[in-house]
């Protein structure tokens, strides 16, 4: 009884999935790296019910639209791959049709294959849809070591670089990109999940970009002039990299903002002052600015004594004779019983 029934479910399974089908892909949303196809099928109209899931018959359509990639995986292997647009026609021996032109070659073979396993497929394939558009929007923030360096003293101190904007990113090679990134994958696939991954390598080369850049001379007030080079030297080394390595490329590269540390950049504007005072001109010059600013501010001063332009406390003036003042021990004249400034009492 088993071998009639594995029979019959054969020669039923064979002879259902004749029927051609079209496989396709809605749009692939952003950030989603690989969607899973699914055959079109219409309840209303369609005969074709019956069809094994997870197999595709011989001259079936793989319909393939802008920015995007087919694979077919065949048990865990990739057996096609079409990245052209439109309408492609996949070949396959594990399930042929009578409708792909080859009349009824394989038939038999395929209905003894499946009675060996018992009426069913030994087979599964599936097609995958890889996404080739451009991937906007990818933040990195890095936080690097830069050398700080002045060639005329001969300072030089090790400060922290902080640099933060976006990258985008295409797959360049999809087969590459498929058989070492996404392998295995039966469904969908996101970014986000190997995005920490492309941020760690972003990040180091962009530090490695910044260290270039200082050691050519580049002061850190000179490092947001200069995004562009750095742009052009991350772009060019990681697009190599990843290209070779797993098959995409980065197609731009914006920094937001790149800046130091608040401590270092006051320790380099400390630096710049004590290199200015170097020059007896620049040093006199802002002695002379320094008296200027103690006597205007001694010329504001309502509470105490007067303050001489040389820092001194100049005697408070002696008042008219005739008058009812009297000069307290701290030097400050009073008309009230008690002194102002010390509270000291007036003499008899």
């Amino acid at each position: 009884m088993g071998i009639i029934k594995a029979t019959v479910g054969a020669a039923g399974g064979v002879l259902g999935d004749q029927w051609l089908e079209m496989y396709e892909c809605d749009s692939i949303p952003q950030g989603t790296l690989i969607q899973r196809g699914h055959p079109r099928v219409n309840p209303a109209r369609s005969s074709n019910t019956h069809a094994t899931d997870g197999l595709i018959s011989d001259g079936s359509i793989i319909l393939v639209n802008e920015g995007q990639c087919a694979f077919v995986v065949e048990s865990g292997k990739v057996v096609a791959c079409f990245d052209r647009p439109g309408e492609n026609v996949f070949h396959s021996n594990r399930s042929p049709s009578i409708f792909s032109g080859r009349g009824l070659k394989g038939l038999g073979e395929s209905v003894i294959e499946r009675i060996g396993f018992g009426g069913d497929v030994c087979v599964r394939q599936i097609v995958l849809y890889l996404n080739t558009k451009e991937l906007l929007n990818i933040p990195f923030h890095v936080t690097c070591p830069i050398q700080v360096s002045d060639q005329n003293t001969g300072f030089s101190m090790d400060a922290q670089a902080i640099i933060s904007g976006l990258f985008s990113m295409r797959i360049a090679n999809p087969k590459i990109f498929f058989e070492r990134v996404c392998r295995g994958v039966n469904q969908t696939a996101s970014l986000s999940q190997i995005s920490p991954q492309l941020q760690a390598e972003f990040a180091q080369a962009a530090a490695e970009g910044i260290a270039i850049l200082t050691a050519g001379g580049v002061s850190p007030s000179e490092l947001p002039g200069r995004t562009t080079d750095l742009c052009d030297a991350i772009q060019s080394a990681m697009t190599q990299k990843w290209i070779d390595l797993r098959g995409f490329a980065v197609s731009s590269v914006a920094i937001g903002s790149i800046r130091v540390s608040e401590g270092d950049r006051q320790i380099v504007r400390d630096l710049g002052r004590d290199k200015m005072l170097r020059d007896p001109v620049m040093a006199a010059a802002t002695l002379v600015g320094a008296q200027a600013a103690a006597t205007e501010t001694a010329a504001r001063n309502t509470a105490g004594a007067p303050v001489t332009s040389f820092g001194f406390a100049a005697p408070s003036p002696a008042p008219a004779q005739g008058s009812k003042l009297w000069c307290c021990s701290c030097g400050k004249w009073c008309s009230t019983p008690f002194c102002d400034q010390c509270g000291a009492k007036r003499p008899e």
